[in-house]
Order: structure tokens, then C-alpha cells, then sequence
């Protein structure tokens, strides 16, 4: 006589899916996609205006995961601001600012120290969200554009300014820089898009403030 099938792996299989439902393919999967997480890293330096470009533009570069992105990364063209610190080096993460368009000062204020802080553009002033990331300790600031300028070479960018001026935000008062100690680069919308299709985002709703990105 045959010896009978041995169910106790079928019934520890059953067990397992129909009484521990926190255990499932979603949450596997989501754990493998933390542990490949890589920061998005920038070079943002006074030397790298390329010869030949004109005044106020600048370029720096961007690479995921890299050592330095200053020899590694890719190239983003962009306006230096006019009246911020016209001679820097600095390198590091990039991490978006909390809210966005930086309209109060930044809930992830930890997570900006030491880092290269990226904001959206909006209603507030581009040198107010300088100042928010000055003050919570980033090294650096990237503006992103909000399609205001009319093509990929600044020709008109409303109040942000034109190239012609020689850099961003040339009509601020002087008042308004005057304690801005880190540098500050504006890019166009389409480039932006380029940094944040390399960087790991989650969707956030602030009460009050709508929704926002942040850094996983």
C-alpha cells in the first residue's frame, strides 16, 4: 500500500497567507526597492562657467550615486543669481525642501543641513527661499523655474529676470541679499524635471500647505 501525501507543507502554506495577511508581495517588493535607494549628488562651483558662455550663466553637474559629480556627472546649464556670492564651491546631496516652493520656513530642516536644497517657484521670493535654506543649514540652493521663462536659454523669465542681466533676481533690492552667504543657481523648468526624474520622490499632503515631495 502506497504511503499517504504528506499535507503539513500545504497546510503551513494556507496558515501562513489566509492568518498573517501583513506578510505579502507588496511589502517584500517595497523593501527591495528602499535598499536600492541612491542619492542624487551636485557640483555647484563658481569655475564651472564654461568658456566662451555668457555672463550670469553657469553649469554644474549631477550624477546618482557617484564619488564626484563634478568629473562624473552630466551638465545643467542655469543663471547664478546676480547679487549672491559670486565665488563658491560646494558639493553635495541634493534634497527638496519642504514645502516645495518654499513658502515658510523648511518642515525637513534636518534633512537640509549640509545638503544642496531644491525648491520650486512660486509666490514667495526666490531670495526668501534662499534665506529658509540659508537658515536651516544648507550649503546651497537650486530654484527650479515654473515655466515663466519663455525658452531654455533664459531669453525672459519674468520677474526672475533675463541672461541680459548678468544673473537672477537683479532688481531685488540689495537689502534683500545682503545676508545671503551661500550660492544660488536658477534652471529652467525642463532641466529641473531632469534632476527629479533621477531623484527618489514620495507624494506627501501637508494640512494647509497641499501636496508636496519628499526625499525617501
Amino acid at each position: 500500500m502506497p504511503p499517504l501525501p504528506n499535507f503539513r507543507g500545504f497546510f503551513l502554506a494556507f496558515f501562513l497567507f489566509a492568518f498573517i495577511p501583513s506578510l505579502s508581495i507588496s511589502n517584500l517588493v517595497s523593501g527591495n526597492v528602499h535598499d536600492e535607494i541612491q542619492p542624487v549628488y551636485m557640483s555647484l562651483h563658481s569655475l564651472q562657467t564654461r568658456r566662451g558662455q555668457v555672463k550670469g550663466m553657469m553649469t554644474v553637474e549631477i550624477c546618482k550615486n557617484c564619488v564626484d559629480p563634478s568629473s562624473e556627472g552630466s551638465h545643467i546649464e542655469g543663471l547664478n543669481a546676480y547679487q549672491g556670492p559670486q565665488d563658491f564651491a560646494v558639493q553635495s546631496e541634493i534634497v527638496y525642501a519642504i514645502p516645495n516652493d518654499g513658502s515658510r520656513a523648511p518642515m525637513n530642516r534636518g534633512q537640509l543641513d549640509g545638503k544642496i536644497a531644491l525648491f520650486d517657484r512660486g509666490t514667495v521670493a526666490l531670495v526668501e527661499k534662499v534665506l529658509h535654506a540659508q537658515n536651516a543649514g544648507a550649503l546651497g540652493v537650486v530654484l527650479i523655474d515654473d515655466g515663466t521663462c519663455i525658452d531654455e536659454k533664459f531669453t525672459y523669465c519674468g520677474m526672475a529676470g533675463r541672461v541680459s542681466d548678468g544673473g537672477f533676481a537683479k532688481n531685488d533690492l540689495r537689502e534683500k541679499w545682503r545676508n545671503v552667504k551661500i550660492p544660488a543657481m536658477f534652471i529652467t523648468e525642463t532641466s529641473g524635471q531632469r534632476i527629479l526624474n533621477l531623484m527618489h520622490l514620495e507624494s506627501i499632503h501637508i494640512p494647509g500647505y497641499g501636496d508636496h515631495w519628499k526625499n525617501i
